[in-house]
């Protein structure tokens, strides 16, 4: 089954919750609608009905008695009531166009008035049926709505008492055409039916382009999460929100990928160096004493040559073969079984003054400047002498190795409150970046004439002095050797100590 785009999913569920609720809100405010103008309608006519309620002060017996009509006919009687008071129905019903208002005599049972009577006037004398409301009215001596077809047609017709004395007279109205209401009703509804379209449509819109943009943040991350897959280094770009959120969370998690498999990788590469170990040890040995023997028996070979003897040439390259084999030897024999550091309070200047000393007697350091940065004081450190002195050793060498003739050699060193940091720097070649992690690995080295061993045992003294090392090529050229060692516990001392005096 074919998986729906994310986009498509969030605009399509979007759009039906937004649909759903736009309808029903939208339903419910016309029904509201309606019943609110038909309720403002009747209050409106009931209104009216009022203002016709006290626009007879008295009753109609009081105006036909001013008339001299009480024994007058109906015909008669309902023709003065309806001069006494037509005017007055014909300005109220002139105050809202449509409305119909008049005059309902129980004692006559007739209408007395109905304006406006230009239209409505013919009706005047008539009697309502006996289903009419108006019955109700007059005997309840309650108002009363009455919708349906009536003496004018289909109307909504308000109706109040008239009472006079505790008596009902008769009643008043106020009516307006339902097809009149109908249709102001049905005008606001078409109305709120186009805003609510209108407001879906636009909700649509607005959800697509919210879809499209999640969608594109969610296809964002996945395509992030494959090139992760491929490039470890790779992560995502800071979004904002709640994506945001997840895609630092997946580089988060993805860095921490990267350190389990380094660790997973240094632990791999520990168990297969120790086991290396363990093997060079014992080859070393089986080498070192065939190795004493061909040396013993080549000088003797050679002090009973002639010294002119052209052979002496060969034996010179045995014995310096030798020698080079034994000194291989005693650096495997180093590295993977070390003496332990013999370690006492040192001062790492003077180990880099003397180391210095040492290089300056190998010719190759004449065709470099060596600069040095060494503070007057610095820190003590808990070490070995030697070792530290044959790590330096290696490095400078090394540094000058990798440059040409005028090459440059910086040696620096500085200190924090619990460490001391040396950094070899050189202007030479630096340093492949693929070699960059393979550096300290046993038997790994650049130059035909290395063993691979001394990066390795300068790392392993390193590491049995707690310190840490690193190395890097440097933004304008060469390479850049870091050597970070804890300082002596006394120094450290010696150090707060004169911070609480500054403070004092």
């Amino acid at each position: 089954m074919r998986r729906i785009p994310v986009r498509i999913f969030i605009f399509l569920c979007m759009s039906l919750i937004i649909a759903v609720a736009s309808l029903s809100v939208g339903l419910y405010l016309v029904h509201t609608t309606r019943a609110t103008l038909v309720s403002e309608k009747q209050n409106k006519l009931f209104a009216f009905a009022r203002l016709l309620d006290q626009g007879l002060p008295g009753t109609f017996e009081d105006i036909l008695r001013q008339e001299g009509l009480l024994a007058a006919s109906r015909d008669d009687k309902i023709e003065a009531l309806n001069r006494h008071l037509a005017d007055f129905t014909d300005r109220i019903s002139a105050a809202q166009q449509g409305i119909g208002v008049g005059y309902y005599s129980k004692e006559l049972n007739a209408i007395i008035t109905y304006g406006p009577s230009t239209t409505l006037g013919h009706m005047v004398k008539l009697s309502i049926n006996k289903d009419h409301q108006g019955w109700i009215v007059m005997t309840s001596g309650k108002p009363m709505v009455q919708t349906g077809t009536l003496v004018r047609g289909s109307i909504m017709n308000c109706m109040i008492p008239l009472i006079r004395n505790g008596s009902v007279i008769g009643y008043v109205w106020a009516n307006e055409l339902v097809n009149d209401i109908n249709h102001q009703i049905n005008k606001i509804s078409q109305t709120s039916y186009l805003i609510i379209l209108i407001g879906i449509l636009f909700s649509f819109v607005g959800t697509a382009l919210i879809a499209h943009l999640v969608g594109t943040r969610i296809k964002e991350i996945n395509s992030a999460i494959k090139t992760i897959e491929i490039d470890e280094n790779f992560r995502i770009p800071p979004m904002a929100g709640d994506l945001g959120a997840i895609a630092r969370s997946i580089n988060d998690f993805a860095e921490r990928l990267v350190q389990k498999r380094k660790m997973e990788e240094q632990m791999q590469r520990t168990d297969r160096l120790v086991a290396l170990g363990e093997i060079a040890a014992g080859v070393a040995h089986e080498i070192r004493n065939p190795l004493t023997s061909i040396k013993g028996f080549v000088q003797l070979i050679e002090s009973e040559m002639d010294s002119k003897d052209p052979r002496r040439q060969y034996t010179s390259i045995v014995i310096s073969e030798t020698d080079r084999l034994n000194n291989m030897v005693h650096e495997l024999l180093y590295y993977s079984r070390p003496n332990e550091p013999q370690k006492s309070s040192v001062q790492l200047g003077a180990i880099i003054h003397a180391t210095l000393q040492l290089v300056r007697l190998n010719p190759d350091s004449r065709r470099v400047t060596i600069n040095q940065d060494i503070p007057a004081q610095l820190p003590a450190l808990t070490g070995d002498h030697d070792q530290l002195k044959q790590v330096l050793l290696n490095l400078i060498i090394n540094a000058i190795q990798a440059v040409d003739n005028h090459g440059q050699i910086w040696i620096s060193a500085t200190s924090t409150a619990d460490r001391v940091v040396i950094s070899i720097e050189d202007n030479g070649r630096g340093i492949a970046p693929d070699q960059l992690n393979r550096l300290f690995d046993p038997f790994y080295t650049t130059r035909s004439d290395g063993t691979g061993l001394g990066l390795a045992v300068v790392q392993k003294i390193v590491t049995l002095h707690e310190g840490e090392i690193r190395v890097d090529n440097r933004d304008t050229g060469g390479a850049r050797f870091v050597i970070s060692l804890p300082i002596s516990k006394e120094s450290q001392d010696d150090q707060s100590q004169a911070k609480d005096s500054d403070r004092r």
